[in-house]
């Protein structure tokens, strides 16, 4: 139901409220829906916030500065977004084994690969300077937690430090490939193998016959 330009809106489950002044939950001015429960319980008794009914909002908070709030609440979505965006920063590196150490990378990581898959997967812009705590190549198989230090987000407008991970790989398709191949050729082998064993027998057999028909 919209009653001119506020809407009010109320159920068992859910209401509409808007905040007194800045919180944990929000910021002064923001309209929210929330559970009755929990307005009555945790944001009423605390003078927090006020249901939403026509008028209300402008009448509390005749002061309340409309676009210095969207701009709060939009800081707050990036910031949410960053975060999302650092928490999942997974790279996976598939390389072949050295073929004198099966264990050790033929070509190691190093930190400049690792900056340059951050800048262009993620759109970090990460430097050497913030990947101190890489101190040598990545040289073996396995998970590595490396940390992002003071680096500064525009989402945050501060610095902050965060971790990536990062994996090694073997080629398993390629050396399954290469399995199936030395597999397919034993099997070749083995058939060519067969073919002239067969072959001989015939050919010792058409002696034995020429032999017996010289004999008579």
């Amino acid at each position: 139901m919209k009653r001119g330009l506020q809407q009010y809106f109320f159920s068992k489950q859910r209401m509409e409220i808007f905040f007194l002044k800045d919180c944990v939950q929000g910021f002064q001015g923001e309209v929210r829906i929330v559970k009755p429960g929990f307005f009555e319980k945790n944001l009423f008794p605390m003078a927090l916030a006020y249901q939403n009914l026509p008028g209300y909002r402008r009448r509390l908070l005749p002061n309340l500065d409309e676009e210095k709030l969207e701009n709060k609440i939009q800081r707050r979505k990036d910031i949410k977004l960053f975060q999302q965006k650092i928490a999942g920063i997974h790279l996976e590196f598939v390389r072949p084994p050295k073929f004198s150490n099966p264990n050790l990378l033929k070509d190691p990581i190093d930190d400049k690969l690792i900056i340059e898959e951050v800048q262009q997967r993620f759109k970090l812009q990460v430097t050497k300077n913030h990947l101190l705590s890489m101190f040598n190549k990545i040289t073996t198989y396995g998970q590595f937690t490396l940390q992002i230090e003071n680096f500064y987000s525009p989402e945050l407008q501060d610095y902050t430090t965060f971790q990536i991970t990062v994996v090694t790989k073997k080629p398993i398709m390629k050396v399954q490939k290469l399995i199936d191949e030395v597999a397919t050729k034993d099997e070749q082998n083995k058939d060519e193998n067969k073919e002239k064993q067969d072959q001989k027998v015939v050919k010792q057999g058409k002696e034995k016959e020429k032999e017996k028909e010289t004999q008579k």
